[in-house]
């Protein structure tokens, strides 16, 4: 198999990604600047695959985290109906908690139909193999950038999680008063409350506060580079298939999948998903998500996402974790608690999927935030990252006969003669 030096690749790399955050501006879901992304990787795709499609397909961006003012709202009017009626404020925590689990934490489409429609793309490559394809092999990564967490980059990575975590206790919370008080007083608890039941809601007072911050999720200005989640994916897999530019299997497949609009709720995969349903071998193709590969040191394969709700398959991450191994790469196999890859949409719809990440699971500076930019990141990481990538093509491919063809050789420049 054909091989390239990982430290002049991962400089490469560093230098592509700059080139395309500088020259195509905001890749944000549904945007120009995504669907010029997208045309550049099937471009550069094409010098080495032997197909290259472009599939468009509707998305709604702002659906997936557009809720979230309603649903806090929803839950400071809750908070204030506790005091006067249990039922109609566990109606309203239920209102606001059913956005949350469905369009954030499960990416779902449940209240696409709400927001402005835009399109976006997929791009899909392929190098085909000498006879028939008994086995295929997809790299995979978002092409796409999201708008700026503002709490994150206000508050930090730790921060954060725990103002999610108190809102998720909050309405938890609430709404267990509020069906206490409703077995207390009987009936649809409507009367003012008294006694403990006062107490237990003025307690509740102390969750306002980070309730009040989750208005300032997100920030719609600023549209971050996205240069390590998933520049980084996106070009080491396009670089794992150049590198087998010359190199044909007689019976393994090998591509590389570029979706877009994976921050918002992975709609790219779940569409390539929908389109490819029936025209896939789904025994015999895996899937290898790559995302953020910036810190060597947390190199993982996702055991499951989206909030524990998808595992992904054991042969895929088993494919993954033994190639990290030869290599001598230190890689953990655990879980990721609210984000989601590529991987999970795969998973869900039966796919053989597995995700690696390189990041903090304590989610440093960088993620989500204008800090995540092309003069961050760490050509270490993508280095040894792209050499697992040619290490799994190697063993997905194992005893597979393989054709290398013959380099063309560069044409020798015609030295000019000087005329008199």
């Amino acid at each position: 198999m054909m091989r390239m030096n990982k430290t002049d690749t991962a400089s490469g790399i560093c230098a592509d990604i700059k080139t395309v955050c500088k020259k195509f501006g905001n890749r944000n879901a549904g945007s120009e600047g995504e669907r010029q992304a997208a045309e550049y990787f099937a471009a550069e795709l094409a010098s080495c695959a032997d197909e290259v499609k472009i599939e468009e397909f509707k998305v709604n961006p702002a659906a997936y985290v557009g809720w979230i003012p309603v649903s806090v709202t929803a839950v400071m009017l809750g908070y204030v109906a506790y005091f006067f009626s249990s039922m109609v404020a566990l109606l309203l925590f239920i209102a606001a908690t059913l956005p949350f689990i469905f369009e954030y934490l499960l990416g779902r489409r449940a209240l696409d139909a709400l927001y402005k429609e835009k399109s976006s793309q997929n791009v899909t490559a392929v190098k085909r193999c000498a006879g028939e394809a008994r086995r295929r092999l997809y790299f995979v990564a978002n092409i796409d950038a999201p708008f700026e967490n503002s709490l994150k980059y206000r508050l930090g990575g730790v921060a954060f999680i725990c103002v999610l975590v108190l809102d998720i206790v909050a309405i938890m919370y609430f709404a267990a008063i509020s069906v206490a008080r409703w077995v207390f007083v009987g009936g649809i608890g409507a009367a003012i409350a008294t006694g403990p039941m006062l107490y237990a809601g003025i307690a509740g007072c102390a969750f306002l506060i980070p309730l009040f911050m989750s208005y300032f999720f997100t920030n719609r200005k600023v549209v971050i580079d996205g240069a390590n989640s998933s520049l980084t994916g996106c070009f080491v897999a396009l670089n794992a298939l150049c590198a087998i530019e010359h190199v044909t299997f007689e019976n393994t497949e090998v591509g590389v999948l570029i979706t877009g609009s994976g921050a918002v709720g992975l709609r790219g995969a779940k569409a390539w998903c929908e389109a490819h349903a029936d025209d896939v071998d789904k025994q015999n193709t895996v899937f290898i998500c790559l995302n953020t590969l910036r810190e060597l040191g947390s190199l993982n394969v996702n055991s499951s996402e989206a909030g524990f709700t998808v595992k992904n398959d054991k042969d895929a991450m088993k494919l993954a974790l033994d190639a990290a191994a030869k290599l001598g790469l230190k890689c953990s196999n655990r879980a990721i608690p609210f984000e989601a890859t590529d991987s999970a949409a795969l998973s869900e719809n039966g796919f053989k999927s597995a995700s690696i990440i390189a990041v903090n699971r304590h989610l440093p500076d960088y993620c989500n935030t204008r800090y995540d930019s092309y003069d961050n990141l760490s050509a270490e990481c993508i280095g040894e990252c792209f050499e697992l990538a040619l290490e799994i093509i190697r063993a997905f491919a194992d005893g597979d006969g393989a054709i290398e063809a013959e380099k063309p050789e560069e044409e020798e420049p015609i030295q000019e003669t000087e005329q008199e």
